[in-house]
């Protein structure tokens, strides 16, 4: 089985130029001519092999979850290196390409580096704020901006009584309750269909209607392809108001009858 995750990683990235590996990284092909970059960090708009997995293999997210970490547990080897085979390996620091997908790709041969990412962008604003301050106090002093003898630097400011203000309230407004479509409905309006679930999801994420994310459902087609319903009714006419609406907004949207 571990061969089978390993394939579907690299036909991850020929097909599609990028793989998510959770709790690992991310690898994406990039450039020209082709390098294949490797990050701690997970993109959300990389594919998740575990969504491969599922999909490929018929299963559960749970099912392929567990499949995905009996894999990642036998591609560890010392030193925290993470091994896939035809695809490379996956050191702390560095990625090394393997030659089947460097081939495959028509990529240079290359050792990639991971570069650090600075954690102390916040000490800069500290010196900042100080040197604004410092600037401000040097300008609105009068000794500082003259020559004066002993005793004429003396500033006296009254101090004013700071004004009462009462915290204003603020009443945040009830979330609309998420009311997705029944996937078992006859007509159903449809905004996108995808071979892969994981295109599926991100198409709804993304709201093309603006009715919230939440308020899409994801439903496999006979063919094998996963369709992103916004509405779903067992009346045509219906089915076909709210098409005409939603094309107000986006042309592609249709009514899928379901047999």
């Amino acid at each position: 089985m571990s061969n089978v995750v390993n394939k579907l990683i690299f036909n991850c990235l020929v097909q599609y130029g990028n793989v998510a590996l959770p709790k690992v990284g991310s690898l994406q092909v990039e450039g020209s001519p082709k390098k294949v970059s490797f990050s701690t960090k997970i993109s959300d708009n990389h594919i998740p092999v575990t969504d491969i997995i599922a999909e490929q293999g018929n299963m559960s997210d749970e099912q392929a979850a567990a499949l995905y970490g009996d894999w990642l547990d036998s591609a560890k080897g010392d030193e925290g290196a993470i091994k896939i085979e035809g695809v490379g390996v996956i050191l702390p620091q560095s990625f090394q390409i393997a030659d089947e997908l460097r081939r495959a790709l028509g990529a240079d041969e290359q050792v990639v580096t991971l570069k650090k990412r600075c954690r102390c962008g916040w000490l800069w604003w500290v010196v900042a704020v100080v040197a604004i301050a410092a600037v401000a106090i040097f300008a609105l002093c009068p000794c500082c901006n003259k020559c004066c003898s002993k005793g004429e630097c003396e500033m006296v400011v009254e101090a004013e009584a700071p004004a009462v203000v009462e915290p204003e309230v603020v009443v945040e407004p009830a979330k609309p309750v998420a009311n997705p479509p029944a996937a078992d409905k006859r007509y159903n309006v449809t905004v996108g269909v995808f071979s892969i679930k994981y295109n599926a999801r991100a198409c709804a994420k993304q709201d093309p209607l603006g009715i919230g994310a939440e308020n899409y459902t994801i439903a496999p087609f006979p063919s094998g392809m996963w369709a992103v319903i916004a509405y779903s009714t067992n009346n045509l006419n219906e089915a076909e108001r709210m098409r005409k609406e939603y094309k107000k907004i986006q042309s592609d949207v249709w009514v899928y009858k379901r047999y």
